[in-house]
């Protein structure tokens, strides 16, 4: 297992509280080492067919790890958790727009956490107003990002994003 660096430019150490979250532990902090996704050896012309990452609020400095590799091309899909209300860890507003424009993302649905939904693509109106939304209604959800020039595969099945009914 990797663990993803919260630097931008070298490996670092992290220290995690022991509150919040899913975590076991009671009282006290962690030390986690980790490292740059751009840093690890991947085999010569190699792809990342799909990348899920999940680090509790951190997911804008696990992908700023990555740069390299998504200007590379080198990673076609990514699943990342949004959480928008929290406050306390890095800046959630810039997350979506870091991967559409930043990263490169072709497109960007929403999965609903409950009854497996996938809305989008997201619309130009519904990425404008997706962080407010989330914040207002506390929602958390996943989002599906595409790097590839595919367009929606016939089979996944999706639904439209609305900005006041969706869920996700």
């Amino acid at each position: 297992m990797w663990l993803i660096s919260f630097e931008h430019r070298f490996h670092s150490t992290i220290s995690l509280l022991h509150v919040g979250g899913e975590t076991t532990a009671s009282n006290g902090t962690s030390r986690v080492p980790t490292i740059r996704l751009d840093d690890v050896e991947w085999p010569q012309q190699s792809s990342i067919l799909m990348l899920k990452i999940d680090v509790e609020g951190f997911e804008l400095n696990a992908l700023r790890s990555a740069e390299k590799l998504f200007r590379e091309k080198r990673i076609h899909h990514l699943i990342f958790e949004y959480t928008a209300w929290w406050t306390d860890r890095a800046p959630q507003k810039e997350l979506i727009p870091f991967v559409e424009k930043t990263l490169g993302a072709k497109q960007l649905f929403a999965l609903d956490r409950i009854d497996s939904t996938v809305y989008g693509p997201l619309t130009r109106y519904a990425l404008n107003r997706f962080h407010d939304v989330h914040v207002r209604r506390h929602l958390q959800t996943d989002i599906y990002a595409t790097f590839i020039e595919s367009g929606v595969s016939p089979t996944l099945k999706v639904q439209p994003y609305k900005v006041i009914s969706s869920f996700a």
